[in-house]
């Protein structure tokens, strides 16, 4: 009896592995199914400072360069829509006294130049859009607003470039 009921349950058990591994007759020698995926659109953007950057020198309004900024894009466009913002709206400012801030204006090279930070400016900046991410870099230089009768002190803003594609 014991050998029967072991017999019938090692049949049970091959023909439920069975069943769920069937074949039929209209099976044929060949399959396929889909595969794929998806990768949206995106721009980056990297920013190097260059020297001048927290050392500008506020006795003079020529260009300073602060910073290489590089972008690219995976969307084939040369181009990206570029932001740039101040935490400060456009100036300096002075942490000794309060209201003493010197503006400034900005310049993007070969993109734009005067620009006013006092609200977000939006820029179309060249933009590198290889598969190997080779980027697309300008220098972006700061023109202190100065005329020579600036309060005494430390004067400091935060610049925010944010970049998405056409």
């Amino acid at each position: 009896m014991k050998t029967l009921i072991k017999t019938i349950a090692i049949i049970t058990t091959a023909a439920a592995l069975n069943a769920n591994a069937s074949i039929s007759v209209e099976d044929t020698n060949e399959t396929s199914f889909d595969i794929g995926g998806e990768i949206l659109p995106e721009c980056k953007v990297n920013s190097t400072a260059s020297n001048g950057a927290t050392g500008l020198d506020l006795a003079s309004t020529t260009a300073q360069d602060v910073a290489s900024v590089e972008i690219w894009c995976n969307t084939g466009q040369s181009t990206a829509n570029t932001t740039y913002s101040s935490a400060n709206g456009g100036v300096l400012k002075n942490d000794t006294h309060s209201g003493k801030d010197i503006a400034y204006l900005l310049d993007i090279a070969d993109t734009s130049t005067g620009l006013s930070l006092t609200s977000d400016q939006e820029v179309s900046q060249s933009a590198g859009s290889d598969v190997e991410g080779a980027s697309v870099a300008k220098t972006v230089s700061i023109r202190p607003q100065v005329n020579g009768f600036e309060y005494e002190g430390s004067y400091s803003d935060t610049i925010t470039i944010t970049v998405s594609y056409n």
